[in-house]
C-alpha cells in the first residue's frame, strides 16, 4: 500500500441529491440481493438506479474537467466485453437457445443495469468520500434480520449452535457467505484506509463498525449456518490484510520512517487474529472436516482412479490414505471442480452457453448414468463451463485488473479495492455463486470498484473543484 503524505480529499460541497439517492439505491439493493422473495423491489432499484446513474454519469462527464486515463477503463472494458461474448454467443454457438434467451432477458439484463448502477454510484462515492459506509449499512441490515430469526431458534434449542439453511433469511449458506465476506471486507478496507490516510476523525468509527460487523458475521458463519468456507474466506482476507501491511511496515523500517499508521495497521492485524482464531476454535468444534481436509484433498483429486464423484449417492465416498471415508463437503467440491476443469472444460472450449447447471448438463450428456449432481460448487469453473476459456478470462480478468490497479492506485479507496477484488477472487473460487443474483452482484462490484480507483484529484482543476 502506499500512504500518501497528505491525505487526499475528494468532496464536494454542493453534491446534490443525486449522488446521495444513487448511494442509498445501492444500499437497499445490496441488502435484499441475496434475501428470498425480493425479485420485485431488486428490480425496482435496478430499473430506477440505472436511469438515475445515467443521468448523474452524463453530467458528470459532460461538466467534469477531469480525464480518466485508458488504464482505468480496463475493467469496464472487459465487462462490456463479456456482455458482447453472451450476446455473441446466443445469436451463433447456443446450444439451448430457450435457456440462453431467458437468461439474456433476466440474468445478463439484470447485470447490465447493476453495472450502470454501480458506475455512477462509484463517482458518487468520490465525491464523498466518507459516504462508502452508507454502502455496506444495507448487507449489515439484512444480517441482523438474520439474528432477529436466529435467536428464537437458539433459545428452543438451547445452544448457540442453531444452523437452519431454509429457515434465514438468505436463499442459502453460501449466500450468507457471500454476502458476509463483502460486509468484512468493504468495513476493514474503509477502516484501513482511515488509518493510512490519517483521517483521525473517522478512524474510531469506522473501527467501531468494522469490529461489529466483523464479529456479526463470523458469529453468523459458526452458529447460525455453519459456514466452513466462510471462516476460510475471512481467513484468506485476513492473510492478504498483513501481506500488505507487513510489506508496508518493512519497507518503512528499511527507510526508517515507521509512521503511527503503520503501528495502528499492525495493531489492526493483532486484534483481527485474535478474533478470528476464537471463532475458528468454535467452528472446528463443529464441522470437523478441518483435520482431514488436505488428506481429502489427495483423494479428491483423483477423480480417474475414484470415480465416486459421478454419483457418491451410489458409489459412496472413497476412503483416504488414514483409511478413513472422506468427508462429504471437501470431497464433491474438489472432485467436481477438477472434473470441470480438466474433462468438460477441454470438451467445450467455449462453453454450453447457460449459467443454469452448465456442470449438470454436460455431466449428463457424458455419464447418464450419473447422479442428480448440479454445481462445481466454484462459480469460476461454472462460468467457464458456461462461456468457455473466453468467458471465464473477460470476467475473471475483470476482477484481476481491479485489483492490479488497486495496487497502483494512491487513492482514498486503495485498500477497500485490494481487499475486495482479491475476496471476491476467493469467495467465486470455492462457492456456487454463478447464476442469478450472484453474477448481477459480481458484475456491480467490479464496476462500483473500478469508478472507486478513477483519479478524479489527478489535475489541479479536480483538486481545486474537489475541496470539501
Amino acid at each position: 500500500m502506499n500512504s500518501p503524505a497528505h491525505p487526499v480529499v475528494l468532496e464536494f460541497k454542493n453534491q446534490g441529491p443525486l449522488g446521495l439517492a444513487l448511494i442509498l439505491i445501492s444500499s437497499l439493493l445490496l441488502g435484499i440481493w441475496a434475501v428470498k422473495d425480493t425479485i420485485a423491489l431488486r428490480n425496482i432499484c435496478l430499473g430506477v438506479g440505472c436511469l438515475l446513474s445515467l443521468i448523474y454519469c452524463f453530467q458528470f462527464f459532460r461538466l467534469s474537467h477531469v480525464k480518466i486515463p485508458r488504464k482505468n477503463w480496463l475493467p469496464l472494458v472487459l465487462l462490456g466485453l463479456m456482455f458482447c461474448w453472451v450476446v455473441f454467443h446466443y445469436f451463433f454457438l447456443s446450444r439451448f437457445p430457450d435457456i440462453q434467451l431467458g437468461e439474456l432477458r433476466s440474468t445478463w439484463l439484470r447485470s447490465l443495469l447493476a453495472t450502470i448502477l454501480a458506475l455512477g454510484t462509484g463517482i458518487a462515492v468520490i465525491k464523498r468520500p466518507h459516504a462508502v459506509g452508507l454502502l455496506w449499512l444495507g448487507i449489515l441490515g439484512s444480517f441482523a434480520c438474520v439474528f432477529y430469526q436466529y435467536i428464537p431458534k437458539a433459545l428452543a434449542a438451547h445452544s448457540l449452535f442453531a444452523p437452519d439453511y431454509d429457515h434465514y433469511l438468505f436463499y442459502g449458506k453460501i449466500y450468507a457467505v457471500l454476502m458476509g465476506a463483502i460486509l468484512t471486507t468493504a468495513l476493514l478496507g474503509n477502516f484501513v484506509d482511515a488509518i493510512r490516510m490519517g483521517q483521525s476523525q473517522w478512524i474510531r468509527s469506522k473501527g467501531i463498525w468494522w469490529f461489529i460487523g466483523t464479529v456479526a458475521v463470523l458469529y453468523a458463519y459458526v452458529f447460525a449456518f455453519d459456514a466452513r468456507n466462510g471462516i476460510g474466506s475471512i481467513a484468506f482476507l485476513f492473510l492478504v490484510l498483513g501481506i500488505m501491511v507487513l510489506g508496508e511496515v518493512l519497507v518503512a523500517v528499511i527507510k526508517n520512517k515507521v509512521s503511527g499508521s503503520s503501528l495502528g495497521l499492525l495493531a489492526l492485524i493483532i486484534c483481527s487474529l485474535g478474533i478470528f482464531f476464537w471463532f475458528g476454535a468454535q467452528q472446528a468444534k463443529y464441522n470437523p472436516g478441518w483435520a482431514s481436509m488436505i488428506d481429502d484433498t489427495k483423494i479428491a483429486i483423483q477423480i480417474d482412479r475414484y470415480p465416486n464423484w459421478q454419483n457418491p449417492t451410489t458409489m459412496g465416498y472413497p476412503k483416504n490414505e488414514k483409511g478413513q471415508e472422506v468427508k462429504g463437503n471437501t470431497y464433491e467440491r474438489v472432485a467436481w471442480a477438477t472434473a470441470g476443469t480438466t474433462i468438460f472444460l477441454p470438451e467445450n472450449p467455449l462453453g454450453v452457453g447457460i449459467l443454469r447447471y452448465p456442470f449438470h448438463t454436460l455431466l449428463k450428456e457424458k455419464y447418464p448414468n450419473s447422479g442428480e449432481l448440479l454445481s462445481t460448487h466454484s462459480a469460476w469453473v461454472e462460468i467457464a463451463l458456461a462461456f468457455g476459456f473466453p468467458g471465464f478470462l473477460l470476467m475473471c480478468g475483470a476482477l484481476v485488473s481491479v485489483a492490479y490497479l488497486s495496487v497502483k492506485a494512491h487513492g482514498p479507496f486503495q485498500a477497500l479495492t485490494i481487499l475486495m477484488s482479491m475476496s471476491l477472487i476467493m469467495i467465486y473460487t470455492v462457492g456456487e455463486v454463478s447464476n442469478q443474483h450472484s453474477i448481477e452482484i459480481l458484475c456491480y462490484l467490479i464496476a462500483l470498484l473500478s469508478a472507486l480507483l478513477f483519479p478524479v484529484g489527478s489535475s489541479m482543476k479536480a483538486k481545486q473543484d474537489l475541496q470539501g
